[in-house]
């Protein structure tokens, strides 16, 4: 049995399981052999010290939905694309806006912005101030920059 850190109730009555990062996938494994086996959504969240982030699972045949959330201090949380598929867009977003690195997933790269854009746009210490550019190369592949002549 998985170390559950805290359990509650959402507004909406969903249940709500807070898992140690090092504990998240044999939760995951545990749930989806429950018949938790659609992942609709994960996100992140900014708490400043640390990042949070959020897995919304639903059980189609029970009709219940459940929410995991695991926290980290490095940035980094395994990955859940060997379980569901569908994790794979959501954790390439999560890294992209957010600078979460999903260890495991099998291609990992920004997903909206260049590869080489400096942060991580949805962070919280993200400086706005320095504004970045988006050109294209001679190769029709996208490119940041913080020179104002050289970009859109």
């Amino acid at each position: 049995m998985v170390e559950i850190i805290e359990e509650t109730k959402g507004k909406d009555g969903r249940r709500i399981l807070k898992v140690a990062k090092e504990n998240l996938i044999e939760l995951m494994t545990e749930l989806k052999k429950q018949g938790f086996n659609h992942l609709s959504l994960i996100t992140g969240v900014d708490r400043k010290d640390k990042l949070e982030v959020v897995y919304h699972l639903h059980n189609f045949e029970s009709k219940k939905y459940i929410v995991v959330k695991t926290e980290t201090l490095d940035e980094r949380v395994p990955s859940v694309t060997g379980l569901w598929s569908s994790a794979n867009w959501d954790e390439r977003e999560q890294y992209d806006m957010m600078g979460i690195v999903f260890e495991g997933h099998p291609n990992l790269k920004r997903m909206f912005l260049p590869e080489n854009w400096v942060g991580h746009p949805l962070r919280k210490n993200y400086d706005l101030k320095k504004v970045q550019y988006i050109n294209m190369d001679e190769e029709g592949n996208d490119y940041a920059t913080f020179d104002p002549g050289d970009g859109w």
